[in-house]
Formats: C-alpha cells, structure tokens, sequence
C-alpha cells in the first residue's frame, strides 16, 4: 500500500535546498509545503525557486502547495562602531530617531520607535540576551538603562513584548512583495502574516490581496502577545495559522509558550483552520543527522495535541541535512499517528459543532461519513469538495482512514495540502455521485491507496439554488 503524508510536512526554501536536484529529494521525502521566506533572498530567486517547484508537481504528480512569508516590520540595530557593543549591568544608553555614531548612542531600522515608546517599556535585544528598560522618552530619544547584561552586534533584532506600536504590520517592502505574488498568483497558494496584533492587520492584508486580485490564502502568524489577546477573533477570520514559537518566545515568558500552543491548536480545529507549528523543531539537524530526544518529543507532541502541520525552517534552508531534516519529521509523525490510533479505538473525538447552520449540516456529515467507514471497515473516505471546507472538517475529524480529497481545481487541491491526512488530487464533478465514487476509486487503486475486496466511502457536498446546502453519503465496495 502506498505511504500517505497524514501530519503534512512545511519545509523553508533557502541556499541548502532551492536547486532542483534537491527540491526534488525534498518532496520524495514527504514535503508537503514549500516555504518561501521573503525574509532573504531576491524576487528573481523566488520566482526560480515557483517555477521549479511546480515543474516538480508535474513530474510527481503531487499537488504541493507555496507558502510566501512575509518579512513584516523587523527592527534591527544599525551598524554599531566596531560592530560589537558589550552592555554591562545598568549602563545607560539612548535610542535616537537617526543613523548615529556618537558613543552611548543606539539607532534601529525603524527610526520612529524612540517616539513610540513609554518610560518602563523593556526592549529585548538579540533574541532576548540583551535587555534594557526606557527610563525618559523625548522627542527623537528614549534613554535606556541595561536591566540583563551581554554583548550586542550590528544588525540584531529587537522586541518589544506589550508595547502599542504604531508601526503597520505590512511595511512597504511587504507591498512590493505583494506585487511579486500578484505576477505569481497561480502558482502562490497561501501567504504568511508577520507580525500581526489584531483582526484588523488580517482585514488589512486581505484587502491588499484583493486589490491585487490574488486568491491566496492567509496564514496569520501567532508570534505577538496582542495576537494571543485576540486570538479566538483572528482565527474566526484567516484561512490558517502559524503557531511562531521563536518570536513568540522572545516576546513572551517562554514558560508560556507550550500552553499557547496546545490552545492555539486546539481553537485551530474547533474553527476548522489548518494550523501549522512551526520553529525550532528539529533545530539541532542544522549540523546533526540525529535530532536530540527532545527534539522528537517536540515533533510527536504536536501531533497528538492535533497540528496539521509541522514545520522546518533553518533545518531545511540552511542545515547541512535538509532531506534528511524531513525524513526524520516524517519518521517521527508516523510514528505519533500510529499511537493516536491505537491510543482512540473507538475512532475520532468530535468537536463542538459551530453556530452556522451550514457548519452543523457539514459535521453531521462528516461524522456520518467516519461512522460509515469505521462500521465497514472501509479503506478510505473520498470528498468531493468545491472549496475545501467539507474536506477541512473532515481532516478535523482525524479519521483512522485515508482521506481522498476530489477537488474542482487546481488551487484547491493545493490548499488542501497543508490539511491533516488529506490527499488531493483534481477531479472534476460529474452529474452522478455513483460515477465520482467510480473515478475516485479508480486513482486510489492505481495509486496504491485501495484495492479489490475493500469498501470506500464518498462525501459530496452540493449546492442548490445558492439557499440549501445538500450533502450525500454513499458506500461502494472496490471491484
């Protein structure tokens, strides 16, 4: 039987993995998504990078989604004399609004941020080694004194957990690389949003996709104290979600980390939105073959707690064993999805059903369709789906059989590639459900996903009259 990519694998793109030989390795090892960060690297070498890819889904016959991150507003020092500042205990130092080479001076790429801060503020420096707290702020200068001592370098980041900034979370290069997604909207899937606080910074990027006329997906990025303030809001509202435990835990008391992540995952498959965790996963494979134990605890982990996705980030862009980096995830997602199964005989929990009518209709079919299949001990679901919904509730479900998503298009199908045991393929609806049961049956067979003797249940979503929303549920054996 063929092996089926049930927890789904997000891997970053970066001078480790973009030539062809390698992406190529990378999707055989079991890569679902291809992450691109707008981070590094040039226009050009994105659209390089799309071009290959989906040269590849031809050739593999795999419908692998692009996920384009953007940058977001990161402020960073400026060049500092000499390139390192070493801060001692309460040394003072002031951030001006100016590039500056006076000594006791600091300045960063944001040069409004003197004017945004408040006396008590802290200010985090390089991932957190480096802090000081705002004593005074006058206009175009906040004094600052070291409250944790260490060494600063040219170019390092900076946070600023709590703090109400009035920088927009789309900067300008954000929009330029919007133009870039809008000269590549068929081949962009979903796009990334950093730094984001509150529904309106998702309202904001939804309305420059628009303009654009790009149908990407959002994936809101959860690495900011105010978005975990308004969480249930943000993710009533994206398309996906990112549980970024780097900045998160920067920003963030890092004890506080885990829990946020199971809660963010957990309102991720009550809301029916793909959720992906992501950051340091397997961090130590940058330079290892071998992950720590920790490491693969980290993966297993968020398995059971219900990610649909799990992802790579310098492991895959920058490591000296990128393929070997998804390999290992692989290994380790299969190996959680085994205890899952094990662990819950008597098939999937269900989830609270939803307030819209047409939500409760879709999870009473979806769980008509898992009892269904458990009661004929059928080898897989197939779900003809027009926007992916249907199938997204269903994946939600973590049903203990294949899921075969038959969808209407190209880019659905590959939406569909970030959910959680859901393989697409694009098959176009036909009048009779029985000939759709039919055609599904046949690419499972001739894929190695079912064969003779077995039964395989369909789910067929319809709408009628745009009012009645219409779901069937048929049984076949497999001849």
């Amino acid at each position: 039987m063929s092996t089926i990519n049930r927890t789904k694998i997000v891997a970053t793109i970066g001078p480790a993995s973009r030539t062809p030989a390698v992406l190529e390795r990378l999707l055989e090892a079991g890569v679902d998504v291809f992450r691109l960060n707008f981070s590094h690297g040039s226009h050009d070498e994105h659209s390089a990078v799309v071009a290959d890819i989906r040269a590849l889904s031809r050739k593999t016959d795999r419908h692998v989604a692009v996920l384009q991150d953007l940058c977001g507003p990161k402020m960073r020092l400026d060049p500092l004399p000499g390139d390192v500042l070493e801060c001692a205990l309460d040394d003072e130092f002031t951030l001006v609004d100016h590039v500056t080479a006076t000594p006791g001076e600091l300045s960063c790429s944001y040069r409004a941020l003197p004017n945004d801060l408040k006396p008590g503020e802290n200010i985090l420096f390089a991932d957190g080694t480096v802090a000081m707290t705002v004593t005074e702020v006058t206009p175009g200068r906040a004094r600052m004194r070291v409250t944790l001592p260490g060494r600063l370098r040219s170019r390092q980041g900076l946070n600023l957990p709590g703090s109400d900034l009035a920088v927009s979370s789309l900067t300008d290069k954000d929009r330029q690389d919007l133009d870039w997604t809008a000269r590549h909207a068929d081949v962009v899937d979903f796009v990334g949003l950093s730094f984001a606080r509150s529904p309106d910074d998702v309202a904001l990027l939804r309305q420059e996709l628009q303009a654009r006329r790009c149908p990407a997906r959002i994936v809101v990025k959860i690495e900011k104290p105010q978005a975990v303030q308004w969480l249930e809001e943000i993710v009533a509202i994206t398309d996906a979600v990112m549980v970024a435990r780097g900045d998160l835990g920067v920003e963030m008391d890092v004890q506080r980390v885990p829990a946020i992540q199971k809660r963010v995952i957990a309102l991720c498959n009550q809301a029916h939105r793909p959720v992906i965790t992501a950051t340091q996963m397997l961090n130590s494979m940058e330079h290892s073959s071998r992950p720590t134990r920790a490491e693969a605890s980290d993966v297993f982990n968020a398995v059971i707690d219900g990610t649909d996705a799990v992802m790579l980030s310098g492991e895959s862009a920058v490591g000296e064993y990128p393929v070997e980096a998804v390999s290992t995830m692989r290994e380790i997602c299969v190996e959680a999805e085994r205890y899952l199964e094990s662990a819950r005989p008597g098939g999937p929990a269900g989830f609270p059903p939803l307030a819209d009518l047409t939500d409760i209709v879709t999870g009473a079919s979806v769980d008509a369709a898992c009892l269904m299949a458990r009661q004929l001990n059928a080898s897989l679901i197939m779900v003809s789906t027009h926007s992916g919904r249907t199938a997204l509730a269903l994946s939600n479900r973590r049903p203990a059989v294949a899921i075969l998503a038959l969808a209407r298009n190209e880019p659905v199908a590959r939406a569909l590639s970030l959910c959680w045991g859901v393989t697409p393929i694009v098959l176009a609806e036909t009048a009779a459900p029985e000939q759709l049961l039919s055609r599904g049956i046949e690419w499972a067979k001739s894929h190695g996903l079912a064969r003779e003797g077995q039964y395989a249940v369909l789910l067929r979503g319809q709408q009628i009259a745009d009012r009645d929303d219409i779901r069937a549920v048929l049984a076949g054996a497999i001849h």
